[in-house]
């Protein structure tokens, strides 16, 4: 079996060229690096990554835990994370909780008993009481990053738009159209952050604005998905009918879509409708939707490089990192029709 020397006195080069080639390091010119690969093949050089892995006491892998793939939101941001992973040296291993913390936590066992070096999470749109899963991570020298949300409760690191600066941004926007009796989709648990957070910039808007607003007009879904979307807005419709909806995110916003259009509302003549995230259906959509960007490559970027700063032991205090939304106005959203 050949060794790094081996290919080394094969390229003509030194072992420690070698070993910057095989560890994609900087310093070593393309004809060089070439060369080198080229005597590797010749001899059927394999680098020995486990060895490797076992030297430095770390298994080059990091779990992540999405709540739900089916929103292009986390298809996107689960694509980012894998890119910067790997950019980094570490394989990822996925796993989906589906909102629900009892899997949330048996998921984090298996990671740990797969002997991952970090784990990324996006926490469950349920606020979190027992944090004991986590507390075991520390225990055992285990990282954990939250991404676009955290767990209030529990300190650690997380990356995450600045959920009420967009609501906000968003709410005043449509007020400034002229819009008053405005509805707003969230989450079954208010309390949990993806929710509370808009919730604070929609009130912030209409305080700021020297308006008032109708708490029943805060509706809880039983799931942040199309059907609930669907389902909440034929409920909402069916009564007194609002100027505008803002859903906590772009699929509940298609979701309600339907809902409207099935009724005969054209949007935004009607209605105005906005989302948040602004994920690929949002610009495709037959009438492209006004929403919240986050910047889902920065998120996975820093979430990435806060996981990998703990795993090899960079000195850092604790990381709360809010991101800038932006606004993003389409044709969903017009002044009232009562204003025209």
């Amino acid at each position: 079996m050949y060794k790094l020397s081996d290919v080394a006195e094969r390229a003509g080069v030194s072992t420690a060229t070698a070993s910057l080639v095989f560890n994609n390091r900087p310093g070593v010119n393309e004809k060089t690096r070439k060369r080198v690969l080229s005597a590797a093949s010749e001899l059927g050089y394999v680098p020995n990554n486990v060895a490797r892995s076992l030297a430095m006491n770390r298994s080059q892998t990091i779990g992540l835990i999405v709540t739900d793939i089916e929103n292009p939101f986390f298809g996107s941001l689960t694509r980012y994370i894998d890119e910067h992973a790997r950019k980094n040296k570490f394989s990822l291993i996925l796993a989906m909780s589906g909102d629900d913390p009892e899997l949330e936590n048996r998921i984090i066992e298996n990671f740990i008993s797969e002997c991952v070096d970090g784990i990324i999470v996006v926490p469950t749109q349920l606020a979190r009481t027992d944090f004991g899963i986590y507390e075991v991570l520390r225990e055992r020298g285990i990282p954990v990053v939250f991404s676009t949300t955290y767990y209030p409760g529990f300190e650690g690191d997380f990356v995450m738009t600045d959920l009420g600066l967009g609501s906000f941004r968003l709410t005043k926007y449509l007020l400034d159209l002229g819009h008053r009796d405005i509805a707003f989709l969230v989450s079954a648990d208010r309390n949990a952050p993806i929710s509370k957070l808009r919730i604070g910039g929609f009130e912030r808007a209409y305080a700021e604005s020297g308006l008032l607003y109708d708490p029943a007009r805060i509706i809880q879904c039983a799931r942040p998905d199309f059907q609930s979307g669907y389902v909440e807005s034929s409920r909402l419709i069916e009564g007194r009918c609002p100027d505008a909806v803002i859903a906590i995110n772009d699929i509940l916003a298609l979701g309600a879509q339907k809902a409207f259009k099935e009724r005969g509302f054209s949007i935004p003549k009607d209605i105005s409708l906005a989302g948040y995230d602004d994920v690929i259906f949002s610009s495709i959509s037959d009438i492209p939707f006004t929403t919240v960007r986050q910047n889902i490559p920065e998120i996975a970027r820093l979430s990435v490089e806060l996981i990998v700063g703990r795993i090899v032991g960079i000195p850092q205090q604790e990381h709360q990192i809010l991101i800038t939304p932006e606004l993003v106005v389409r044709d969903t959203t017009s002044v009232p029709k009562a204003n025209r």
